[in-house]
């Protein structure tokens, strides 16, 4: 455990302050504008799946390194687990956002769930499943209702303000810029 935690946070830490992770994360969010502003894709994707491979080659040495030995199917029925924790964790499916420790945290999250699941009797392995399912759809609809909240704002805060007074609105005969009529009175100092 203490293994994977120091790991995280020093790939957390190399994600962010790196220019490789700063990059990779540019190419997750949107890979055509990467390529765009000259980021090397390709080369950023491939050292992705070497990393990948380096870590699931780690991830097998500590399964061994606990259990004493491994069969071809030790990870066999994981899958669902893998992808609700990092879901859960706030990784989005479509790419560009969330962290490793929010993975992390989610893996944990998806672990203590399935432990507590396992001590009931009553539930079976269909019925873990499924609620596991549901917690991946629960975190998948508020990652699209968050981020359409966010684009949302985005944009309204991108748009320029119009208030009264400004240089779009028309002047009035007298030469001074007409008052918006939406807008409240001014009010006089005191």
């Amino acid at each position: 455990f203490a293994v994977v935690v120091v790991i995280v946070c020093g790939l957390q830490i190399a994600r962010g302050r790196l220019r490789w992770g700063r990059r990779l994360y540019a190419v997750g969010s949107n890979p055509e504008a990467a390529a765009q502003v000259g980021l090397p894709t390709r080369h950023l994707v491939f050292g992705a799946f070497c990393a990948c491979g380096a870590l699931s080659g780690l991830a097998g040495f500590l399964f061994l390194a606990r259990f004493g030995n491994i069969t071809v199917v030790a990870g066999q029925g994981l899958e669902l687990d893998s992808v609700g924790a990092a879901v859960v964790g706030g990784v989005s499916v479509l790419g560009g956002s969330g962290t490793l420790v929010g993975a992390f945290l989610g893996a944990l999250l998806i672990n203590l769930l399935d432990q507590s699941l396992v001590r009931v009797p009553e539930v079976s392995e269909f019925w873990r499943d499924a609620i596991l399912g549901a917690l991946i759809l629960l975190a998948v609809v508020a990652d699209a209702a968050i981020g359409r909240r966010f684009r949302r704002r985005w944009s309204a805060e991108a748009r320029p303000a119009r208030r009264a007074g400004t240089a779009g609105d028309p002047p009035s005969p007298d030469g001074r810029r007409a008052r918006d009529p939406s807008a409240p009175p001014p009010q006089e100092p005191a």
